[in-house]
């Protein structure tokens, strides 16, 4: 089986998804399935995936993002296909402007790179396909419909941005992956999607989701960022639903009490984030919290081995990558009783309302002050990480490009 794969140029400034995206090309990479993997990515990342391109499975396909007549291609195709989107949406005439379509496609730079000569399908693993209509089935991993439930979290554009990509995406793919049963349900709610075309596979927790194999040392960190000897952390960017404001306010509520705690936040730093700083001066502990921005893989994996606790408070996710990456990494952790997280964490002590300040001070509190609790925290992850590695990730995703194949 050959297949196309694609990684989205944004990189970690897509937050979890990259890692995830990560974590299933190196699964599909040791595969006997697969017999060669044609991996679509912008030319300047190219230096950042040389352990993977070094496999003689993987052949690279690259795309000059910030060429101009790229960019101009681009665009054209992308106004024309936002165009169908639309139409059909209004009309419910999916094939009414199949001319356009090709058009667009003509345009689109990614075509030269997909044919039915070179592999069997197209895997996306992110929410939306930079092309769709070729002659190799597509499929998407669909990580969510965040905008139908937070629709106050996003703008006007934004909403009207995400509402033509997922038309696109749901009625333009050949098949829909999803990590969990409530984006399947989503889906199947409020769009006119098949329930055949919806897939859940688990994330893949067997292997790594790095690309990096190194880890920083502590004291290493310590001086880079400026750590004191016990910090909690939060890798998450500053997305409106992340919720970093209660977790801020917990740290202050610490502070109230005497706590001489620090908390450390790793990710893109989005629009949302002055909006953050405002709040940690009005509350002023400027000097307990830190915003570092994206860091360096090795550093983030260093920082979950030397925290002293993961708090994860978002209001929304699909899955999320810190709570994997906490317990992979032995790194204690808590976290919102909201969407999977619950089903990953498996233990509802560890369990907190993301609404409430007073519940995240209070587990943490908890979690740094009674021993015992955290050892059965470690526990669990440990526990919890064994039962996840044992769910066949590998067979589920094998037999969705079979069946698309087959189809």
């Amino acid at each position: 089986m050959k297949i196309g794969f694609y990684i989205h140029h944004t990189s970690l400034k897509a937050g979890g998804l990259f890692p995830h995206s990560i974590g299933i090309l190196k699964l599909l990479v040791k595969l006997n399935e697969i017999e060669k993997i044609h991996l679509i990515i912008s030319s300047d990342q190219k230096k950042n995936f040389q352990s993977i391109i070094d496999n003689p499975k993987v052949q690279l396909r690259l795309i000059n993002r910030k060429n101009l007549f790229t960019n101009i291609r681009f665009a054209i195709s992308y106004l024309l296909s936002n165009a169908i989107a639309l139409h059909r949406n209004k009309f419910q005439k999916p094939n009414h402007l199949k001319f356009l379509s090709t058009i667009s496609n003509c345009f689109n730079p990614y075509k030269k790179h997909i044919n039915s000569k070179q592999f069997d399908l197209l895997h996306v693993p992110f929410q939306y396909s930079p092309i769709y209509n070729v002659d190799v089935p597509v499929i998407i991993t669909m990580h969510d419909i965040q905008e139908y439930h937070y629709p106050e979290n996003f703008t006007s554009s934004q909403k009207l941005h995400r509402k033509i990509n997922n038309i696109r995406a749901m009625y333009e793919s050949d098949h829909i992956i999803v990590s969990y049963e409530h984006i399947k349900k989503d889906i199947l709610k409020y769009f006119k999607v098949k329930e055949s075309k919806v897939t859940v596979c688990l994330p893949s927790f067997a292997g790594e989701w790095f690309l990096s194999n190194k880890i920083t040392a502590k004291s290493i960190l310590k001086e880079k960022y400026e750590l004191n000897n016990q910090f909690l952390l939060y890798p998450a960017a500053t997305w409106k639903h992340k919720n970093h404001v209660n977790l801020v306010k917990a740290i202050a509520m610490l502070s109230e009490d005497n706590w001489d705690l620090q908390l450390i936040c790793t990710g893109n730093k989005t629009k949302h984030y002055q909006s953050i700083k405002e709040k940690i001066d009005s509350l002023k502990i400027v000097g307990k919290v830190n915003f570092l921005g994206i860091v360096e893989e090795e550093d983030l994996i260093g920082l979950y081995k030397t925290t002293a606790l993961v708090v994860i408070p978002t209001l929304y996710e699909a899955g999320s990558g810190p709570l994997y990456e906490a317990m992979r990494y032995s790194a204690p952790v808590i976290c919102s009783n909201v969407t999977s997280l619950p089903e990953t964490m498996g233990n509802d002590n560890y369990l907190f309302n993301p609404n409430s300040v007073e519940e995240i001070t209070y587990l943490i509190k908890r979690m740094l002050t009674d021993d015992i609790f955290r050892k059965e925290n470690l526990k669990n992850s440990k526990r919890r990480m064994e039962e996840l590695k044992s769910m066949d990730y590998a067979k589920k995703i094998i037999d969705v490009y079979k069946k698309v194949m087959d189809a």
